[in-house]
């Protein structure tokens, strides 16, 4: 493994130890502000702990961060000819496809590579987020106890899609690994022999970076709607029950959810690691694949600016 390599996983690693620090800290901050007199037993039946906070602690540091695990390899693996075999079937009269061989490895970047998912994660979360799902989620005796303790129906919201976000975490992962997984290997399709006697724009681009541009728009637009009618409800409902000192302990929860798409990004530390670990193998296995579909060519990419013709 090379120097800047592990350099970079030191890094990460670094950077979700803080992460694990993040947590407790705010456990404790919860354990004292919204349970003063004893936290709520049992968040959900398959984690073997009974305390509600410390369950929540696990699925942030262990059961979300290895969906992702799970999320990027099948959609390394699965998804990514999936997705190019498609491409070429469905434009293989208008395209030209070819491959650009590059030697030195391409720096990933947690914020830019994952923000995107965690977004989708967030945004997906949500939708399933019905009443009926909160209350098989978390069960009568939970529900209860938190509202006859707190009456904090935020914090319901913030259990409610911590539990879900383990499943959406992976899935959303699993969409856009490809997206990872192709943009490295250098798999691009241009127009230019289509446009080159027309007056059409020529296009060279990754199907990597096209398929990004599909999920992009989803997951920025969703969940920026998702926050809107988040912070209306929590209006609504902080000013029906003003007067109520339980009433404030929604503030605290608020800020909770909302920074949710902020802190998640870090969980997606592990499966970035692993992702990155296994990149050499992985594009190896992508690129036989576009062997046997025809995509072979090198694709050597030229930009060049000349001056136009004053006549002209």
């Amino acid at each position: 493994m090379s120097t800047e390599k592990k350099s970079r996983y030191r890094n990460l690693i670094i950077l979700y130890v803080l992460y694990i620090v993040f947590w407790f800290i705010l456990s404790a901050i919860m354990k004292a502000i919204i349970f003063p007199e004893g936290t709520p037993k049992a968040l959900i039946q398959f984690i073997p702990v009974d305390d509600v906070l410390a369950e929540l602690v696990l699925v942030f540091l262990v059961l979300i961060p290895i969906s992702g695990i799970i999320g990027v390899l099948l959609g390394g693996y699965i998804l990514s000819p999936i997705i190019m075999i498609l491409h070429k079937f469905f434009y293989r009269t208008k395209k030209f496809y070819g491959i650009q061989f590059e030697s030195e490895d391409k720096k990933f970047s947690l914020l830019k590579s994952g923000f995107y998912p965690v977004l989708m994660a967030v945004n997906l979360s949500f939708i399933f987020l019905t009443p009926e799902i909160i209350s098989s989620i978390l069960g009568p005796d939970l529900t209860n106890e938190i509202a006859f303790s707190s009456g904090i129906p935020v914090f319901f919201r913030v259990l409610s899609q911590a539990i879900l976000l383990i499943f959406i975490f992976g899935a959303s992962t699993v969409l856009f690994s490809p997206v990872w997984l192709l943009r490295d290997s250098g798999i691009v399709f241009t127009t230019k022999y289509k446009v080159e006697n027309s007056n059409e724009t020529l296009l060279i681009k990754s199907i990597g970076e096209w398929f990004q541009t599909l999920l992009k728009g989803y997951a920025g637009i969703g969940v920026l709607l998702t926050y809107i009618f988040v912070i209306y409800d929590f209006v609504i409902l902080f000013i029906d029950n003003l007067g109520d000192p339980r009433n404030l302990l929604n503030i605290p929860s608020l800020f909770l959810w909302l920074g949710l798409p902020f802190y998640l990004i870090f969980s997606m530390i592990p499966a970035v690691i692993v992702h990155d670990a296994l990149r050499k193998r992985r594009l190896s296995y992508v690129r036989k694949i576009a062997n046997r579909i025809g995509i072979r060519d090198a694709a050597i990419v030229s930009f060049e600016l000349r001056k136009q013709d004053e006549r002209s």
